[in-house]
């Protein structure tokens, strides 16, 4: 199904198993409309771990006086304390990584490394076969000598002579459940969209007193983290359990992060 450019907020893959007839009589602006819901809402819901929009970023190798091997891994050192990508102390012993003592030529990138979709070196692209990922670390595999520049020109666009740029997505990908999960939800939003009854999406009615009775609902869209919905919170429980609005990070003034492009 193409989106249309006003919905094109990278749409979740969705199993149409999910879909039924109701689904298929709808106008194709509202069920472009339910998928992009769907998607921003699980994509909001899981911390943002899962999902979203590659990111561009251009790894450059800190300065001599930062003391750190911060984001570009490859320099050895001598016994020089620094911080290293997960935010650690480490000693290093004249090894070019924390866990081996052979040259390896790797760049750590902002975790998780979900899919490396293109890596840019000046203006050839890299064939995936001449790298692979690490936890979040791109590694070279290639032949002949690591094509990683230690700086570039960060005045110059991406696929310039003197650029480098690693473009991936920086969260898991949908799995088959989390598909499943997205379906269900745009078919939710769909009955919203349309009025339809036994739409399961939470009301935002925050108090209502009638016979001495009174219920309470907390105001905005999901407060609490999770949609009311039982298929799709429990997929949402297994990526943020603890209903975080964003993915917890550890940030220090010694760690310099590499320039995203937006």
């Amino acid at each position: 199904m193409s989106i249309t450019p006003e919905y094109a907020a990278c749409p979740w893959p969705v199993d149409a198993a999910c879909f039924t007839d109701e689904w298929e009589a709808l106008e194709a602006d509202v069920q472009q409309r339910s998928l992009a819901l769907a998607s921003a809402t699980l994509y909001r819901l899981t911390g943002y771990r899962v999902g979203g929009c590659p990111i561009t970023v251009r790894p450059c190798k800190p300065s001599c006086a930062d003391g750190g091997i911060a984001y570009f891994v490859g320099a050895r050192t001598w016994m020089m304390p620094s911080i290293n990508s997960q935010g650690m102390w480490v000693n290093s012993c004249g090894c070019s990584t924390d866990c081996a003592c052979d040259w390896v030529c790797e760049i750590a990138l902002p975790g998780p490394v979900g899919e490396v979709y293109a890596v840019t070196v000046d203006t050839v692209t890299l064939a995936p076969d001449q790298y692979r990922v690490d936890g979040s670390s791109l590694v070279w595999t290639g032949a002949g000598e690591c094509p990683w520049p230690a700086c570039q020109d960060l005045t110059a666009p991406v696929g310039a002579e003197g650029t480098f740029a690693v473009e991936y997505l920086n969260s898991y990908p949908v799995d088959a459940m989390g598909a499943y999960a997205a379906g269900v939800l745009a078919m939710e939003y769909a009955k919203a969209c349309t009025g339809s009854k036994g739409c399961r999406l939470p009301s935002s009615v925050t108090a209502v007193t009638r016979q001495g009775v009174t219920i309470e609902i907390a105001s905005g869209a999901f407060p609490d983290g999770f949609t009311g919905i039982r298929e799709v919170d429990a997929y949402i429980s297994i990526y943020n359990p603890q209903a975080l609005r964003q993915q917890t990070q550890v940030w220090s003034p010694d760690i310099k992060t590499p320039r995203v492009v937006r």
